[in-house]
């Protein structure tokens, strides 16, 4: 019987490999590739819900900075790789479309501060929710231990990820 993960040629999606046959680097980069590939799929289907408000490239913007706002223009280079005219622009953009607003910073009117409008704010809260959703039913037939297992090796990856600076290799 043909497991459910293999396709019509016997080969394993992403790697054309069984997984016990991966090594260690190689299965990390399966992990990445394939949570990549899942989360393009829900944020290109959920994108289709606003097709008509706001453009494709823009919406995935916003789902990146979504958990950094409030936050200024240079959080946001960082966080997309635009530059500071492309951020700029983006900004402009999503004012206009009533999804991000702008404002002093206390203290510093120079530094100006972006963040959702409660509109923007209650469809991101809509999108997460269904993002929850899509994710458990992946894991919807794991014991107790093996989500026990998960959420630790989720927690690790994080802390490694978040401990380094964008800018090393």
């Amino acid at each position: 019987m043909k497991k459910k993960s293999e396709n019509n040629n016997g080969q394993v999606p992403l790697t054309g490999k069984p997984e016990h046959l991966l090594g260690r680097v190689e299965v990390f980069k399966k992990m990445c590739r394939m949570l990549e590939v899942k989360r393009k799929r829900f944020i290109e289907n959920d994108w289709q819900h606003y097709a008509k408000l706001i453009p494709r490239q823009q919406f995935l913007h916003l789902m990146m900075v979504r958990h950094s706002l409030p936050c200024n223009l240079a959080k946001i280079m960082q966080i997309t790789g635009m530059t500071s005219a492309g951020a700029s622009i983006f900004v402009d953009k999503m004012v206009k479309r009533g999804a991000l607003e702008r404002r002093e910073a206390p203290g510093d009117r120079r530094n100006i501060i972006i963040s959702f409008t409660p509109r923007a704010e209650k469809i991101t809260e809509r999108i997460d929710a269904r993002l929850n959703q899509y994710i458990f039913q992946f894991f919807a037939d794991c014991s107790e231990e093996e989500l026990a297992t998960l959420e630790a090796a989720s927690r690790l990856v994080c802390r490694v990820l978040d401990s380094r600076g964008d800018s090393e290799g």
